[in-house]
């Protein structure tokens, strides 16, 4: 996903001359082709992520588009002030990336962990908070971003993802998809989750259940309108998302189904408020947290009463 990634904004840079790349002294081995093509405009900013998200602060009430890129919580947790204060209370076109989403970086510990990233942007006002689950996905709501300036931030995994075709959108709040049919359940997902929802849909059938999988590549603005249109009859719906309990994807849905009205049962997999007491790889903080394929399945049965 990160070579996709720097592709994208390869091609823009190119392209638009007020475009720029900052970096925290990370990146080594994905984003030399940048710091070739770049020349000045390619910026390490070193080991001072607070000072960095200043700077494109800056940079961008003079005219330039700034890219702002590091691993998750370096890029979020360690410099949220200055995201609140000055990105997003002057609506800077500010676009930051944060690699790494959810366990990507398993085996390095919590401190690399991305699980409340997505919920803290959330809350600022203007901040779109985006979660793509494959390379389609991160360029469609990459080209929404060109179309639409403002403060974003662009939630990234280290995988690459299941791929699938993503229909175009027309704004942020039409971002979800319907990525496989189903009659007994729906199960949605975004960012790397997504691909954990299509690996139990495949469980699910071998129990003769057939669920639907739907993804949300945006989660601030909560995508209600779009996301309601994908969601078939009055089926239960279950939600997974790689983060802490509470987080926007369940928020929203919640939100949309008592606005909905409906009976339908829900119910959401999530990481609890803990932090792990092992280290090891993704998959296995997944399976340790409850959050895998296997646990989907579970509660998914459950829901239906098998």
């Amino acid at each position: 996903m990160r070579e996709a990634l720097v592709d994208l904004i390869l091609t823009h840079c190119k392209s638009d001359l007020d475009s720029l790349f900052m970096t925290g002294d990370l990146g080594f081995s994905v984003v030399e082709p940048l710091q070739c093509a770049l020349g000045d405009r390619f910026i390490n900013a070193g080991v001072a992520e607070q000072n960095m998200m200043t700077m494109a602060a800056a940079l961008a009430d003079t005219g330039y588009v700034p890219y702002v890129y590091s691993i998750a919580p370096f890029v979020t947790a360690r410099c949220y002030e200055q995201i609140r204060n000055d990105v997003c209370y002057h609506k800077r076109p500010v676009i930051i990336v944060g690699v790494g989403a959810g366990l990507s970086y398993g085996s390095l510990g919590p401190s690399h962990h991305s699980l409340e990233d997505a919920a803290l942007l959330a809350t600022l006002p203007g901040m779109r908070v985006l979660s793509p689950a494959n390379a389609a996905e991160l360029a469609e709501v990459h080209r929404l971003t060109l179309a639409s300036p403002g403060p974003t931030y662009i939630r990234v995994s280290r995988e690459s993802g299941r791929p699938f075709d993503v229909p175009q959108f027309s704004k942020f709040d039409e971002a979800a998809h319907r990525v496989a049919d189903g009659s007994d359940i729906c199960i949605v997902g975004t960012g790397p989750a997504v691909t954990t929802a299509l690996d139990a849909r495949t469980l699910l059938a071998e129990r003769g259940i057939s669920a639907c999988v739907v993804s949300v590549p945006v989660l601030a603005p909560f995508p209600a309108p779009g996301l309601k249109r994908c969601l078939p009859g009055a089926v239960p719906v279950l939600s997974i998302f790689e983060g802490y309990v509470g987080g926007p994807l369940e928020l929203g849905l919640r939100r949309l189904l008592m606005e909905e009205g409906t009976s339908r049962a829900y119910r959401d997999i999530a990481i609890g408020l803990t932090y792990p007491k092992q280290v090891g790889s993704t998959e296995f903080l997944r399976h340790s947290f409850g959050i895998d394929a296997d646990a989907a399945a579970a509660v998914a049965s459950e829901m239906l009463g098998q």
